[in-house]
C-alpha cells in the first residue's frame, strides 16, 4: 500500500497554481504526478505547451502515485490538517482527511502513466536574476493578445542577446531590460497567469534556463516550464520605441499623483464610449480631462505634484493605457506628436502605446469642473506650545490724512513703530489649538466633497446605462409594431 501524506492547505494552493500555469480557465485539469524520495515530496503537472512542479524538501519513502486533478479541490481547505493518499489492493486511490471531527474518504480511479505526456528535460545549467524577473513576466504576459491571429502577440519574447523581453497586443509595446537569459538569440513562450498568483514566492531570486524546446523557471520551491514557440512571428517591436531625447515634451508624475490617476480615471466621463479617450494636456502644468455626450461640460484632474516641461502639447488617448503606465510604476511620459505613440519609460523599461485621433481632443472651458490631486505634503498644524508670553513686533496702521490706514514694513525681525515702541501680542496655546481645529475640520469637509462626487459619478454612470436599455426596448417594441402593421 502506497502513502503519500501532504496538507489540505497545500492541496488549495497547487489547485491555484497549476491552474493558472497550465492555463486551465473551466472544467477538470490534468493528472497530478506524487513522488517522493530523499529529496522530499514532488507534484508535477502537464497540460500542452506548459508543466509545472512543486517540490518541498525532505527524506521521505520512495512512493509514486499518479491521481485526477480534482483530488486537490475535494480535500483543499485553509487548514493545515493531513490528507492521505493511498492506494488499495483492488487499484483504486483513496484520499483520506478529517473535516472538524468527521472523517472524510473520496476514492479515484489511478491515471496510467502511459496515458500522460512525459515532463520536461530540466536544463543542466540555471543562471540566477532578481526578484524582479517574476513582476517583469507578469507585465509583459499582461501585454499580450490571446486572440492573435497574424502575429504571435499571445507570445513573450525573451531576448537571450540584449537580456530583455518584449511583448506586445498591437497597440501598446512592453520592453523590459536588465536580466541574464543564458542564451543567445530570441525566443517565445506562451501567455500563463502563474508569475501573478500570490501563492508564487516573489521575494526570491528567479533562476531561468533553456533546452532545445523548453524555458524553465524557478523560484522557491516552483518550477514552470514553457514550450519554445518556434511557428510563431513576433513583430519588430524596437522600430516602434523612440528614444527619451527625441521628445517634444515630457510630464514627470509624482508618486501620489500617479495613484491620483490609477483611482479616478476609471471615474471620468466617457467610460461608456469607445475607446474610452481622455485629454492629457501639458501646457505648464499637467491637466487630465474627460467628457461626454450627456456632460458636454468637461471634468479636469489637475495634478498639482505634477511637472510639464517642453513645449505645449495635448493629446487624446484611452485611459486604460494612461492609467497602466501609472500602474507600472512608469512616472516619466514622453509625447512627441499629437499623432506619434506616447512613451513612459524608466532606468529599464519603455512602454509604448497608440493614441487615438487628435481632432476630439478637449480644450480648457470655463465651467470644467476641477478635481486637484492632494499635496504631497499637507499643511501641518501650528505647533502646540505652553501658554507664555511672548513679544513680537507687528505693523500698526498709521493714519493718514484722508482717514485711511497705510501698514508699515513687513520684514521679519524689524521693529513696527508706533510712536517709537513696539507693540507687545501675545500668542495663547488655545489660539493655536483653534486654527489645528479649523484645519481639521477642512480638510474633512473636502474629504466629504470628493465622496459625494465619485457617489454622483456612479450614479450617473448607472442612470446611463439605464437610458440605454430603456432606448434599446422602445426600439424592439417599435419594430414589434411595424411588423404588426405588415401584417407578419
Amino acid at each position: 500500500m502506497t502513502l503519500i501524506t501532504m496538507t489540505r492547505r497545500l492541496a488549495g494552493q497547487l489547485r491555484i497554481v497549476f491552474r493558472k500555469a497550465l492555463s486551465i480557465t473551466r472544467g477538470s485539469g490534468p493528472a497530478l504526478h506524487f513522488v517522493t524520495g530523499p529529496d522530499g515530496i514532488r507534484v508535477r503537472a502537464r497540460s500542452g505547451d506548459a508543466a509545472v512542479e512543486y517540490h518541498e524538501p525532505g527524506n521521505l519513502p520512495q512512493q509514486e502515485m499518479w491521481v485526477p486533478f480534482d483530488m486537490l479541490g475535494d480535500v483543499e481547505a485553509r487548514k493545515d490538517d493531513p490528507v492521505e493518499l493511498t492506494i488499495q489492493d483492488d487499484g483504486h486511490a483513496t484520499a483520506n482527511w478529517q473535516d472538524g471531527n468527521v472523517p472524510q474518504m473520496t476514492q479515484y480511479d489511478l491515471v496510467r502513466s502511459s496515458d500522460v505526456g512525459s515532463f520536461p528535460e530540466l536544463p543542466k545549467q540555471m543562471t540566477e536574476n532578481p526578484p524582479q524577473l517574476l513582476r517583469a513576466l507578469h507585465d509583459a504576459m499582461e501585454t499580450t493578445d490571446p486572440g492573435a491571429v497574424r502575429y504571435a502577440l499571445e507570445c513573450v519574447q525573451l531576448r537571450g542577446k540584449t537580456n530583455s523581453l518584449a511583448a506586445t497586443d498591437g497597440r501598446q509595446v512592453l520592453i523590459d531590460n536588465g536580466f541574464d537569459f543564458p542564451w543567445d538569440d530570441e525566443v517565445l513562450i506562451r501567455r500563463t497567469k502563474f508569475f501573478g498568483s500570490k501563492d508564487v514566492t516573489h521575494d526570491e531570486p528567479v533562476t531561468v534556463g533553456r533546452t532545445k524546446e523548453w524555458v524553465t523557471i524557478r523560484v522557491g520551491p516552483w518550477t514552470l516550464c514553457l514550450k519554445i514557440q518556434t511557428d510563431g512571428r513576433f513583430p519588430d517591436v524596437d522600430c516602434h520605441v523612440p528614444s527619451v531625447a527625441s521628445a517634444v515634451a515630457t510630464c514627470r508624475l509624482s508618486v501620489p499623483d500617479a495613484s491620483f490617476l490609477i483611482e479616478n480615471l476609471p471615474r471620468m466621463p466617457g467610460d461608456d464610449e469607445y475607446n474610452l479617450p481622455v485629454t492629457l494636456d501639458l501646457n505648464g502644468s499637467v491637466i487630465v480631462r474627460g467628457k461626454s455626450a450627456s456632460q458636454p461640460q468637461p471634468t479636469e484632474l489637475v495634478l498639482i505634484d505634477s511637472t510639464a516641461t517642453g513645449e505645449p502639447m495635448r493629446i487624446n488617448t484611452n485611459r486604460r493605457y494612461l492609467a497602466r503606465a501609472a500602474q507600472l510604476g512608469l512616472t516619466e511620459v514622453c509625447l512627441f506628436s499629437p499623432e506619434t505613440p506616447a512613451m513612459a519609460c524608466d532606468e529599464h523599461r519603455r512602454y509604448v502605446w497608440a493614441l487615438l485621433e487628435p481632432g476630439p481632443v478637449i480644450k480648457p472651458a470655463k465651467n470644467a469642473t476641477r478635481i486637484t490631486s492632494p499635496a504631497t505634503t499637507p499643511a501641518a498644524s501650528p505647533p502646540k506650545r505652553q501658554p507664555q508670553e511672548s513679544t513680537r513686533t507687528m505693523p500698526q496702521p498709521n493714519n493718514n490724512s484722508n482717514g485711511h490706514a497705510t501698514q508699515g514694513p513687513t520684514s521679519r525681525g524689524r521693529a513696527n513703530q508706533n510712536n517709537g515702541k513696539p507693540v507687545r501680542t501675545r500668542t495663547t496655546k488655545a489660539g493655536a489649538e483653534d486654527l489645528a481645529g479649523l484645519i481639521d475640520q477642512t480638510e474633512a469637509l473636502r474629504e466629504s466633497l470628493r465622496d459625494t462626487l465619485a457617489k454622483t459619478q456612479t450614479l450617473l454612470k448607472g442612470l446611463k446605462q439605464h437610458r440605454r436599455t430603456t432606448r434599446t426596448l422602445e426600439n424592439t417594441l417599435a419594430s414589434i409594431r411595424q411588423l404588426k402593421t405588415l401584417g407578419v
